[in-house]
């Protein structure tokens, strides 16, 4: 890919990602949330409201700018990114170096009030995102997301939750069913829980990390349970979801 090449591929990855952007806002309105929280650990963004979240994204990080020294680091040249939050970028050093794009193979570029956006709709472009986000940072400058997935949070009840049932946005009345927040965020990952049946049809359910929090006892009990963040779905979003799993 030559420069005149790379150049139309990228105005064209900017203009792709305004309108991704423009379908989340319109379905999730982030704009409107209160508040806003990343945890790279888990690798989610989260937005919410009064104290609880209404909207989960699962995010990788492109890179991040700096205001003291007026530059665009790419986060798999950030030694202190995880390799599992920096794939996404990684990939896009990939792409950079088979089509000998210099801007996508050097770790530290000097940064303009555009390219940041312009370097994450090229990820985006290339790695198939749901939107983007940018957060800002300490030192003035933003951090840069791209979604892998988005969602909202959780349905509201429309009984006790001993009555079992919840009221769902797209299904109506369902069957209570609970799942950790990751899950919720990202369904397409290993669930863990215990044998589905007859009798158990849509048994609780909770992620790889959550799950270490279980292994800690054997079992779920007061002293782990407060660090496990339960959602409630219909058995009907639950069993959609559950389609997505991968095999551990």
């Amino acid at each position: 890919m030559d420069a005149e090449q790379y150049s139309a591929y990228r105005h064209e990855a900017v203009h792709e990602l305004m309108r991704l952007n423009q379908l989340c806002e319109h379905e999730f309105t982030l704009a409107k949330w209160q508040r806003w929280d990343y945890d790279l650990d888990r690798e989610t963004l989260t937005f919410s409201q009064d104290g609880t979240p209404k909207v989960v994204a699962s995010i990788q990080i492109v890179g991040s700018t700096s205001m003291v020294s007026g530059t665009w680091l790419w986060s798999w040249a950030n030694e202190s990114d995880s390799e599992s939050i920096k794939k996404a970028a990684t990939r896009v050093k990939a792409f950079g170096e088979a089509e000998n794009i210099p801007e996508l193979t050097q770790g530290k570029l000097l940064d303009d009030e555009y390219l940041g956006w312009a370097l994450t709709a090229v990820t985006a472009k290339i790695v198939g995102a749901k939107g983007a986000y940018r957060c800002p940072r300490e030192n003035g400058g933003f951090l840069y997301f791209i979604f892998t997935s988005i969602g909202f949070v959780s349905v509201e009840s429309d009984a006790t939750p001993e009555s079992g049932r919840v009221k769902c946005d797209k299904h109506g009345s369902g069957f209570s069913t609970f799942v950790c927040e990751h899950l919720v965020s990202n369904p397409a990952q290993r669930w863990f829980s215990q044998e589905v049946d007859e009798e158990h049809k849509w048994p609780d359910a909770w992620c790889a990390a959550c799950d270490v929090f279980f292994q800690e006892h054997g079992e779920w009990n007061e002293k782990n349970e407060s660090k496990l963040k339960i959602k409630i779905l219909c058995h009907r979003c639950y069993e959609k979801a559950r389609l997505l799993e991968k095999a551990g």
